[in-house]
């Protein structure tokens, strides 16, 4: 049974307080949120009883807006399409998303939002028809555009949803930029849709290079989810030395001990449903039904690449690897936490480890309006190249990252209590924020 999302974010903001002297409003300030909205859209789309007739149907959308630190900055996040899409759920990934923004320098208050339905049911000119009657509610209520929040990729959408937001936006309100995610072609940033997948790789490699973990020269990985997190982490295994043994997603999996990743991945292209179930009938290998099975294998490393809340307590305690990284947005409970902390598991957590796609968005929004970075020694890229866009995030996710690790060693130093990676991270993004926030409010430093 799923658990409160927000109650698990806020409950771990609190424990990373523990561990340093904050003021007790900037501990109030975090645990809210500036704005919340929800509202009802009516569309006329494809009758599932009847393909051949249109019916009326009612969609929730939603879209929350955690905190700004300083009052020239913007909101920026992921919009959704997916049937479990809630105001709590946004309201938890909301927060995540300011932390992230914040570990890497990137001057947004997170914002996360979505409309509730599943995308697969319905056609294409029922998704525009959709999305659009969204843009149109959310332009009435102020709820997007460049001054306010721009709206960027997450589960259920793409670049080409983006740029039909971009474009009706831009017919129904003004002719500027309100999204990232876009295509290359209609001014997005190359590397975009790979971003989080390769900065996977990124991060597990600092954590290697500082010694926080011991890996084989080349590890085995089990990876859950193959849409565009899971699909683009397979995808540059084989650069950064990687052998994925285990692949599920939500119909189905497969198992083998040499999985052969480019044919999956040719497999997966030129299946109607972009799925990996049904592989292991032509790599001879063994079917994956569920979760249990995919982390019951032994490998090196896990990669929760899906959705919220999969690395139960129960699971934490199957899992026979040396590290967590990951992919997904808040795919471990925290009940979880101390039982992975226990078995020397290793976790490299959501809010540094999957902030690629964050700063790509934010190397996109900076080429479209000079939104210059808090950070100083945050270089976006200054061209549309999609090598310096990895190597700008590669430098971003390296210094940040070592400045975690560092300072975990510090706080377990000078506290004698252990702190993991994930709390050590949100202290991290706390400090980071905290001087713009006392400004803000005119306190002394």
């Amino acid at each position: 049974m799923p658990s409160d999302l927000l109650m698990n974010i806020l409950t771990r903001i609190r424990e990373a307080a523990a561990y340093k002297s904050f003021p007790d409003w900037y501990i109030n300030e975090l645990c809210g949120h500036d704005n919340r909205w929800s509202s009802d859209i009516c569309a006329k789309v494809t009758d599932p009883d009847n393909p051949t007739k249109k019916t009326w149907q009612s969609f929730k959308i939603v879209r929350a807006w955690h905190r700004l630190p300083n009052n020239r900055w913007i909101f920026g996040g992921g919009w959704r399409h997916h049937p479990n899409v809630t105001l709590s759920m946004m309201e938890s990934h909301a927060i995540e998303m300011s932390f992230k923004c914040w570990i890497m320098g990137i001057p947004h208050g997170g914002a996360k939002g979505g409309i509730a339905f599943d995308p697969r049911m319905y056609s294409r000119e029922d998704l525009i028809t959709i999305t659009c009657k969204a843009v149109e509610k959310a332009i009435r209520h102020n709820c997007l555009g460049p001054k306010y929040d721009r709206w960027a990729p997450d589960v259920g959408t793409n670049e080409e949803i983006m740029q039909w937001i971009q474009d009706h936006y831009s017919y129904v309100a003004e002719p500027v930029t309100c999204v990232t995610g876009k295509p290359i072609d209609f001014g997005g940033m190359p590397g975009r849709k790979e971003a989080t997948g390769r900065g996977l790789h990124e991060a597990l490699r600092i954590f290697r290079n500082e010694n926080v973990i011991t890996l084989p020269e080349c590890p085995t990985a089990i990876l859950q989810g193959f849409g565009n997190v899971g699909y683009h982490y397979a995808k540059f295994c084989r650069e950064f030395g990687i052998k994925i043994i285990g692949v599920l997603d939500q119909y189905g999996g497969v198992y083998h001990p040499h999985l052969p990743i480019s044919d999956l991945i040719t497999y997966v292209d030129n299946h109607p449903q972009k799925t990996v179930a049904g592989f292991h009938t032509i790599c001879g290998g063994d079917e994956i039904k569920n979760d249990k099975e995919l982390f019951s294998i032994s490998a090196d490393i896990a990669v929760p690449a899906a959705l919220e809340e999969v690395i139960t307590p129960e699971i934490a305690l199957l899992l026979d690897v040396k590290v967590l990284l990951e992919g997904a947005n808040g795919p471990t409970m925290p009940g979880a936490d101390p039982i992975l902390a226990d078995r020397g598991i290793e976790v490299i957590p959501d809010i540094y480890a999957n902030a690629g796609g964050v700063l790509v968005s934010y190397f996109e929004w900076h080429k479209d309006t000079n939104l210059q970075p808090f950070d100083r020694l945050l270089h976006p890229p200054k061209e549309s190249d999609e090598d310096l866009v990895f190597e700008s995030m590669q430098n971003a996710l390296s210094r940040n990252g070592r400045a975690i690790i560092n300072l975990k060693r510090t706080i377990e130093s000078q506290t004698g209590k252990r702190i993991d990676n994930r709390l050590a991270s949100y202290v991290y993004a706390m400090e980071r924020a905290l001087p713009a926030y006392m400004v803000k409010r005119r306190e002394q430093f």
